[in-house]
Order: C-alpha cells, then structure tokens, then sequence
C-alpha cells in the first residue's frame, strides 16, 4: 500500500476522532470514555462509505492523492458519531437506573 492512503487512514482517522469528542459533548454527559464508540462508528461508517460501497456524493477533493468527496464524509463520520453517542448515552442511563 502507497504512503498516501496511510496519510488518507490517518486523516480519517483524524475527523473520526474529532467526530466523536464532538458528538460526546453535545449528548453528554461527558466522561474520559464517552468518544471512544463514536469514534470508532464514525470510523467504521467512513470504512464502510468510503471503501467498501464506494459511495461519492458532493463535490470531490485531492487529498494525498485520491479523490475524496471530504463534506460528504465529514458528514457521515459527524452524524454516525452523534447517532453513536445517543445509543450510546441511553444505553448508559438504563444501566444506571
């Protein structure tokens, strides 16, 4: 695999990151764990968008050397990681209860 679509995986991995601490600070409550699963299912939405259906909605980028349509997936890893964060959060208050 070419240097490039590491520097791809780690920017993706970089906004799912970003994703997911955003998505835990708008559900709340936050706690030092909160991000972690919607970073990973924003992650894994991007794997799934990006790599497996190869789907391209909106105007497309060069981004290390692939065409990456980036609004789209910042989207999808966003809204993921925010649907994560709610499962997430409704999950934790029925054990808590």
């Amino acid at each position: 695999m070419p240097a490039s679509a590491y520097a791809l995986i780690a920017t993706f991995l970089v906004i799912s990151v970003v994703a997911g601490v955003l998505a835990a600070r708008i559900v709340g409550p936050w706690a030092a764990w909160s991000p972690v699963l919607p970073a990973l299912g924003a992650f894994g939405a991007l794997y799934l968008v990006g790599h497996r259906w190869m789907l391209s909605i909106g105007p497309e980028v060069t981004l290390w050397g692939w065409r990456v349509a980036l609004p789209f997936d910042t989207l999808v890893a966003l809204s993921t990681a925010l649907v994560v964060a709610a499962a997430q959060r409704g999950v934790a208050s029925l054990l808590q209860a």
